[in-house]
């Protein structure tokens, strides 16, 4: 099982990150941003998803690449914008 990050889009994302001890400048983490984080989470747990909480971020409980197919269907028919990001933006990435 993986945990996808969905984040509300445009907001700043927090820097509560665990670093790689040699992340050499090439660290990145990819997750999704919506838009309507809220309604995002409504829709996915309505589908029977876990998504834990954690203050302005959301994961998601995906068990397997398989079921990525599905949850992007399912936020596309609710019409939830998302897309796919690099989430780090605190650390120098030169």
């Amino acid at each position: 099982m993986g945990l996808l990050p969905i984040v509300e889009k445009g907001k700043r994302v927090s820097c509560k990150v665990d670093l790689p001890l040699f992340y050499m400048n090439d660290f990145s983490r990819l997750g999704l941003e919506v838009k309507g984080l809220n309604r995002a989470a409504q829709t996915l747990k309505a589908a029977g998803y876990r998504v834990r909480q954690d203050g302005e971020e959301l994961a998601l409980e995906i068990e397997g690449r398989d079921r990525l197919a599905g949850i992007l269907a399912l936020l596309t028919e609710n019409r939830v914008e998302y897309e796919f990001s690099d989430l780090v933006s605190c650390v120098y990435q030169g």
